[in-house]
């Protein structure tokens, strides 16, 4: 989940039970658009929003249309067509062409949808979402599934919540960025959006020196889960560090800390000192993070590699990256911070990290059923 995410879905538990709110989510995009299906915004009854269902072309008309959703408390799938000509949405003049379908929905902390997001968060496991917007009977039902098999509806007609082909495309979608599919089943034609609602990116430092100050600072901007881990009581505190989530004390004479470490786990060890940064990097090494960087020479790194039995060459090594992060001629603590982040998500999508204007195919990959 991103920061995005995590933020609409706060403010949506914080709503007052007197105060409306409509949650607008594309959930369908054909050809360019600035946002993927999944992306979503919240808008309130007074106007106020968070987050973007577009570069800034859509938001003034969704806000319009949501004034209907409060007042009609119905939900509405609605086309935005740019294939045509630039001033084809009512004058929007939208940079990319392409065919975008928002879901308009009344925000409702109760929901599938809200649930899903919170255990999403806490268990740290994905879960699929299968979205109702297009049928004769009405649009916003909802089915989830998580790697576990287990299932839950909100609203869906009975005979869905059984139907074999359905629960299978709903298993497939864990392989799916997104995509939408149609069921013709004896009670009607039925259409879904599917998404997969992804755990928040988790960063454990090891080290708190004032280098790390700025690295949990930008994880903490994107939404990234912060996890602070040094053997200086002085530095592990919650002013140095309020982007954290977690901040731990090691201590020589007690165990380390039960920390979970997922593949959806990147780590950064830079205690700089020689003894912890070779322990730590030792154990991370055998945990399924998929990103560990280590600062300092390459050499350094080889170095504490050799003395625990392994080399840059075993396959163990294939998520380190040493020296981190991405050659852009970062030599201050903040720019630093910057290369290493964006090696972080570089490595997350397995992107090479190189300039855009050099990729021949398109910047988003869309894995669409």
């Amino acid at each position: 989940m991103t920061r995005e995410l995590l933020e609409i879905a706060a403010k949506i538990e914080q709503l007052h039970p007197e105060h409306s709110a409509v949650l607008a989510t594309v959930v369908d995009v054909r050809g360019s658009s600035y946002r993927l299906p999944g992306a979503k915004m919240l808008i309130l009854e007074n106007g106020e929003t968070v987050g973007m269902v577009s570069g800034g072309c859509l938001e003034a008309d969704v806000l319009e249309r949501a004034k209907k959703v409060i007042a009609t408390n119905r939900s509405c799938v609605f086309t935005y067509d740019t294939t045509g000509d630039e001033n084809s949405v009512f004058r929007l003049n939208m940079g990319c062409r392409g065919v975008v379908r928002i879901l308009l929905e009344k925000a409702d902390k109760n929901s599938l949808l809200l649930r899903t997001m919170r255990s999403v968060v806490q268990n740290r496991q994905p879960v699929v979402v299968a979205t109702l917007i297009d049928s004769a009977d009405g649009i916003g039902a909802r089915g989830s599934l998580d790697k576990n098999g287990e299932f839950k509806s909100d609203g869906l007609p009975s005979f869905l919540n059984d139907d074999a082909e359905f629960r299978e495309s709903c298993r497939q979608a864990f392989d799916c960025a997104s995509g939408t599919k149609k069921f013709e089943t004896p009670g009607g034609l039925f259409e879904f959006s599917f998404e997969v609602i992804q755990p928040p990116i988790a960063l454990h430092i090891f080290g708190a020196g004032a280098d790390a100050i700025p690295l949990a600072a930008a994880a903490g901007s994107l939404g990234w889960q912060v996890t602070i881990l040094d053997h200086r009581p002085a530095f592990v505190t919650e002013s140095r560090f309020p982007d954290a989530q977690y901040r731990f004390l090691l201590r020589d004479d007690e165990p380390q800390p039960d920390i979970t470490i997922d593949n959806l786990t990147a780590a950064v060890v830079m205690a700089h000192n020689y003894d912890r940064d070779r322990e730590n990097l030792a154990r991370l090494l055998s945990s399924d993070a998929f990103y560990i960087g280590a600062l300092g020479p390459r050499r350094r790194t080889g170095q504490m590699l050799a003395e625990r039995g392994l080399s840059f060459s075993d396959e163990c090594c294939n998520r380190l990256f040493a020296p981190a992060g991405l050659d852009i001629g970062a030599d201050t603590p903040e720019s630093i911070a910057l290369s290493i982040i964006a090696e972080i998500n570089a490595a997350l999508h397995d992107r090479s990290g190189g300039f855009l204007r050099e990729r021949q195919s398109p910047i988003y990959d869309r894995k669409n059923r």
